[in-house]
C-alpha cells in the first residue's frame, strides 16, 4: 500500500485530493461513452466509498474544491479566504487522510487496472497542484518552505480574484457549479439517445440529483426521497389505469408485471441502472395519464 505523508517535497499528483476526483469523475463519463457499464460502477463506487460526508478526503475535497471554484472581488477578501482556508486544513486530522488517501490509491491501482487513469489532462493541472501544495504546506506550520508558501498564497490570491465567466454553466446547473456538469452532460445525452427523446424537467431534476449525490449524503437524501415519490406516483398511475381505462388482458398482464417490480424497488443500492429504470418509470407516468386523458 502506497503510504506517504505530507512534507515539504515537490507536488504528487496520486495524492492531490481535487485530481483524484477528477479523474474518478471523468473515469466515470467515459465509460458510459463507451458502454463499459461495469467499468463506470466500479469507479463511481470508489467516489462514493471515499468522497462521502465525515472522511476526512472529503473535509479537504471540500476545502480545496473552495479555494478552486469560488471568485471574489478583492485581495482583501480573497486573503481573509485564505486565513480561514489555512485554519481549517490545519483542523483536519492529517494523519487518517493520508491513511484514507493510499487506500483510495489501492483501490483505484487494483480495482480499475488501468494504466492511463493517472495521465488524463486536466485543464487546470497548475492551479490544483498550486492549493494542494499549500493546503499541505499549512499543515506543516513552520516547517514549510516560506518561499513557497509566499509565492503560492501570492498565486492563489490572484486565481480567487480573477474573473470566471461560467454563465452556461449556472444557467444548465440552476447555480450550482461543480466537477460532475460533464458526467452530468454525457449521462443526459446517453439517457436521450438510447430512449429516443428529450428529458422531462423532473427527469432531470432526477438526474442532476443522482449525479451530485456522489460523497454527499444530504444531496444523497433527497434523490432517495425523490424516487421514492417516483414509485408512490408510478402505482398509483398503474391502479388508476388498470380500473378506469379497460384494456386487452395481454396489456394489463405487462402492466401487472412493471407494477410488481416497481413495488420490488427497495432503493437500498443507488447507482446507474436504478436511476436508468426510474426514468423509464417516470415516462410510464407520462404515458399512462396521457391515456387516462
Amino acid at each position: 500500500m502506497e503510504m506517504s505523508m505530507n512534507n515539504n517535497k515537490g507536488h504528487n499528483k496520486k495524492r492531490n485530493v481535487g485530481l483524484l476526483y477528477e479523474f474518478l469523475v471523468r473515469t466515470v463519463s467515459s465509460s458510459l461513452v463507451d458502454d463499459n457499464s461495469q467499468r463506470s460502477t466500479i469507479a463511481l463506487d470508489i467516489l462514493k466509498k471515499y468522497f462521502k460526508s465525515g472522511t476526512e478526503l472529503y473535509k479537504e475535497f471540500r476545502l480545496l474544491n473552495s479555494l478552486m471554484k469560488v471568485s471574489v472581488g478583492n485581495q482583501g477578501v480573497a486573503s481573509s479566504i485564505i486565513t480561514e482556508a489555512k485554519s481549517a486544513a490545519r483542523s483536519h486530522d492529517a494523519h487518517a487522510l493520508e491513511k484514507e488517501k493510499s487506500y483510495l490509491i489501492k483501490d483505484i491501482n487494483h480495482k480499475l487496472a488501468d494504466t492511463n487513469f493517472w495521465d488524463q489532462p486536466i485543464a487546470e493541472y497548475k492551479m490544483y497542484a498550486t492549493v494542494q501544495t499549500l493546503i499541505n504546506d499549512w499543515r506543516l506550520g513552520p516547517q514549510a518552505s516560506l518561499d513557497r508558501l509566499a509565492e503560492y498564497e501570492d498565486r492563489l490570491v490572484r486565481w480567487l480574484t480573477e474573473p470566471r465567466n461560467t454563465p452556461e454553466v449556472k444557467e444548465e446547473l440552476g447555480g450550482t457549479i461543480g466537477e460532475n456538469r460533464f458526467l452530468y452532460r454525457i449521462m443526459m445525452k446517453r439517457l436521450n439517445d438510447k430512449y429516443g427523446c428529450s428529458l422531462s424537467s423532473r427527469e432531470k431534476a432526477i438526474l442532476r440529483e443522482y449525479v451530485f449525490s456522489v460523497g454527499d449524503e444530504k444531496a444523497r437524501t433527497s434523490i432517495l426521497e425523490s424516487l421514492e415519490v417516483v414509485k408512490k406516483d408510478a402505482l398509483t398511475a398503474i391502479s388508476v389505469y388498470t380500473k378506469e381505462v379497460p384494456g386487452h388482458e395481454y396489456m394489463l398482464k405487462k402492466v401487472n408485471e412493471v407494477r410488481d417490480a416497481i413495488v420490488a424497488e427497495q432503493l437500498t443500492n443507488l447507482d446507474d441502472g436504478v436511476v436508468t429504470r426510474f426514468m423509464l418509470y417516470m415516462k410510464l407516468i407520462s404515458e399512462l395519464e396521457s391515456k387516462e386523458k
